[in-house]
């Protein structure tokens, strides 16, 4: 029998706030975390609206003194994550209870730190010297999110850092589960972080119509809490944010032997492959991406009764995933709880899956649905999106889904624990 998989920690860092508590309580009460930043200027960006992590990073009052010569947020974005995860799993205070060559650590990212390589880049031609910071390297590297983590929690095991665009959160909770399920690991950190508001990032989204675009009479023309609207009718592009989001796994007998207590089962998944387009989804792969995650947690469509969307808040994602789930869940898509907390949050990339991942573990321990904020309906999108209002529901089982560009998919499946 495979080796039951429980999520024993959980942490975000987002726009609405620098903790899972402080972000789960702004959701629920329908909070917006998107704003109008001044230094995001008609001058660099195409887009002035985003969801920024206030207070926070290199330079600031929060900042982390291990990573400080690291200039990268998603740097600093990944190590308060694992951080808060790592302590709220109670693994901090039962060091020398567990062989920590036996932790791994999967983190992704989409973009790693081009923030530190866009800053480094303006300092060389301002100065009109070649010279560089001699911490571009190590603070620009995906991987060395996982290997901040490794120094400065003091954990040696198997370490992975996955780039799969918007879906490289969920695939390092897959990658995570992988290695605990091989037997590689009794526990893992796994998660993603990013920050890359830098203007080629933001204005190549812009360009290729992805973004939301600054256009007269918009409802986020005069509120820009409202620029973010997955599947509502007049839905025009997503919006760019930053964060972080990191749980621990831990296996059964870890979770005996050490006596930590499960906040979720982590009950199946999937990752595949579109082999379709570079950017568009294909809602045949992704169809049997999510059917795969039911037949690898051994359930039935019926079993699920919330889905934490994916839902980018553009037209052709929001639309697709919608028949996605109708083919998915027959009848019982007309039934089930959906919603995209992107609405509230922005969407952050390769950290918005991993985010999600621990939101959806709190709805099941909360028995609460985040709402689907600044939502209108649209007769294309005619399920339940639970639109505005958080909602109680009784829930046993809630799957996370996630799609990146380049095709790649991944669904996960928790249950809720006892």
């Amino acid at each position: 029998m495979a080796t039951r998989i429980h999520v024993v920690g959980c942490e975000v860092v987002t726009c609405l706030g620098k903790s899972l508590g402080a972000t789960w309580n702004a959701l629920v009460a329908g909070q917006s975390g998107i704003r109008r930043h001044e230094h995001l200027t008609n001058g660099g960006y195409l887009q002035d609206v985003g969801g920024i992590v206030a207070d926070f990073g290199p330079g600031s009052g929060n900042e982390d003194a291990a990573v400080a010569k690291l200039d990268s947020r998603f740097l600093h974005l990944a190590m308060a994550a694992a951080r808060g995860a790592w302590e709220q799993s109670g693994l901090s205070a039962k060091s020398g209870g567990f062989d920590p060559a036996r932790v791994a650590i999967a983190i992704g990212s989409a973009f790693g730190g081009l923030d530190l390589l866009e800053a480094e880049q303006s300092r060389m031609a301002s100065r009109k010297n070649l010279a560089v910071s001699p911490y571009l390297i190590p603070g620009m590297i995906i991987n060395q999110a996982a290997g901040q983590v490794s120094q400065h929690l003091g954990l040696y095991g198997p370490s992975v850092a996955p780039a799969n665009a918007c879906a490289s959160g969920g695939h390092a909770i897959v990658l995570g589960a992988l290695l605990l399920r091989a037997g590689e690991a009794d526990l893992a950190i796994c998660g993603a972080a990013e920050s890359a508001f830098i203007p080629a990032v933001v204005n190549g989204f812009a360009t290729m119509k992805a973004l939301l675009g600054r256009r007269s009479g918009d409802r986020a023309e005069a509120d820009p809490t409202q620029a973010s609207r997955p599947f509502s009718v007049d839905r025009a592009g997503f919006v760019l944010s930053e964060g972080a989001g990191m749980v621990v796994l831990a296996t059964q007998s870890a979770v005996e032997s050490l006596g930590l207590q499960s906040l979720a089962v982590l009950e199946g998944w999937a990752t595949n492959s579109d082999g379709y387009h570079m950017a568009m989804p294909s809602r045949d792969r992704i169809v049997s991406c999510l059917q795969a995650s039911l037949r690898n947690a051994a359930l039935a469509p019926e079993a699920i009764a919330y889905y934490n969307a994916h839902g980018t808040s553009t037209v052709l994602n929001d639309k697709v995933e919608t028949e996605v789930l109708k083919l998915v869940f027959g009848a019982h898509a007309h039934r089930l709880p959906i919603s995209s907390i992107k609405g509230a949050l922005g969407h952050s990339l390769g950290a918005a899956s991993a985010i999600e991942a621990a939101i959806t573990v709190q709805a099941l321990r909360e028995q609460t649905i985040p709402p689907t904020i600044n939502h209108i309906p649209d007769p294309v999108c005619d399920l339940d999106y639970v639109p505005n209002q958080a909602r109680k529901a009784s829930l046993d089982l809630a799957m996370s889904a996630s799609f990146g560009f380049g095709g790649t998919n991944n669904a996960l499946i928790f249950r809720r624990s006892a």
